[in-house]
């Protein structure tokens, strides 16, 4: 049995040990100072509060996890955590850090060779140097991270549907609320605060965002509309609005799953024909990155990330937009919005991490033009059964009648 055919346990610690055994790695040494790593949280499958100095997690191949902390902070951990190690000054976490180590030939840190994955690369120049003084080889945890934390299990897969059903409600209302009261003059950021309470009312969660847009602000693939600084949405114009959240915990420390999409309408008369051109070009693109997918999954071949990037970007630069793509593919989709697994980008970066078996990510091709801007964006998880399209995928341009 590979890999691929082992569902995730739920025991991200349990998962990483499965991991590293089968790539023959000794261990994982994932450290956290200041909320600066967020792998180390999802190996640890909760967020501590109030630490103060570097705590390291030691995950051995064989053997049983342990923590490493500063003797103020060592009360804080929980209690169901590894056992944990106090050192009070520098010589005796160097100390700590050697006994876990000693025996092991490499270690995987959250460390990417010449910063090809900011995503993963978690760690500075100093702390590798570090490791590496004791006597392991430093290798990348970027697989390891995204095999133990990456994966979702059944119940972070349904919060995820619950998030992502929502999502496509909400937005469906929200362009049908826009037209019902256009002549209220409301802006972006009225139309935001509107969306943001449903979310509350919807039973989700978010850390920021939305992105409503209208017209020449939809070329800004990050558009944030500000109070007092957003434009009026006409009746005549362009919107695009991207959304993203959770479900809300029912429990401290739950790690439910993030949904993230990205639908486009045109106001009062139909679309002309460059954003028809425009809108065909990218769901084009965004079908054919699902398609190859698909037919490699099917196949007994997944894809790396790289290549669906790739494969979107084909389209739309064959179509002559290719200058207007100007981000990469889709992202990792996990308890965080932009989460710590494969990205789809041969853009930003080459990401050559595999999209894995149990995995979520966007896809979401962009063509961001000086008057106007289109993305689509959907979520697929890979499941037993090949890739699916968790929510509604958009096929055609929102019209919102403002007569």
């Amino acid at each position: 049995m590979s890999l691929s055919d082992i569902a995730p346990s739920g025991n991200p610690l349990d998962d990483a040990r499965q991991y590293l055994q089968s790539e023959g790695i000794d261990g994982w040494l994932t450290r956290d100072y200041r909320y600066t790593n967020p792998a180390f949280e999802a190996a640890l499958g909760a967020r501590v509060e109030h630490l103060t100095r570097p705590v390291w997690l030691w995950i051995p191949a064989n053997g049983d996890p342990q923590l490493l902390a500063h003797d103020v902070d060592t009360g804080r951990l929980p209690a169901d955590a590894p056992s944990v190690t106090g050192y009070a000054n520098r010589d005796q976490m160097i100390a700590g850090l050697r006994k876990f180590v000693d025996s092991a030939k490499n270690v995987a840190m959250e460390y990417s060779p010449l910063y090809e994955l900011p995503r993963v690369g978690r760690v500075d120049a100093g702390t590798v140097e570090l490791i590496r003084s004791l006597g392991p080889d430093v290798v990348s945890s970027g697989d390891v991270v995204q095999y133990s934390t990456e994966r979702w299990t059944p119940d972070q897969m349904q919060s995820h549907f619950f998030a992502v059903q929502a999502l496509d409600n909400i937005v469906k209302q929200t362009f049908k609320y826009i037209g019902e009261n256009i002549r209220w003059a409301l802006t972006e950021h009225d139309i935001a605060e509107h969306i943001r309470g449903r979310f509350d009312r919807a039973g989700l969660e978010f850390d920021d965002g939305p992105v409503v847009a209208f017209n020449e602000h939809s070329s800004d693939p990050h558009y944030d509309p500000q109070s007092g600084d957003s434009a009026v949405i006409r009746r005549e114009g362009w919107l695009l609005i991207d959304l993203w959240a959770r479900k809300k915990p029912k429990f401290p420390g739950q790690r439910n799953i993030s949904a993230d999409i990205t639908w486009t309408a045109k106001l009062g008369e139909p679309p002309s024909q460059k954003q028809q051109d425009v809108f065909n070009a990218v769901t084009g693109a965004r079908d054919a990155a699902f398609q190859l997918l698909e037919n490699r999954v099917l196949e007994g071949d997944n894809p790396q990330g790289w290549e669906l990037d790739r494969a979107a970007r084909n389209v739309i630069d064959k179509e002559g937009y290719g200058e207007y793509f100007v981000h990469r593919l889709g992202h990792s989709l996990g308890y965080e919005v932009h989460s710590n697994g494969v990205n789809l980008d041969d853009w930003e970066t080459h990401d050559t991490r595999t999209v894995i078996n149990g995995v979520g990510v966007t896809i979401e091709p962009g063509v961001y033009l000086p008057e106007f801007g289109i993305r689509s964006e959907m979520d697929v998880y890979l499941g037993e059964d090949g890739p699916e399209v968790t929510g509604n995928r958009q096929t055609e341009i929102v019209q919102i009648e403002t007569d």
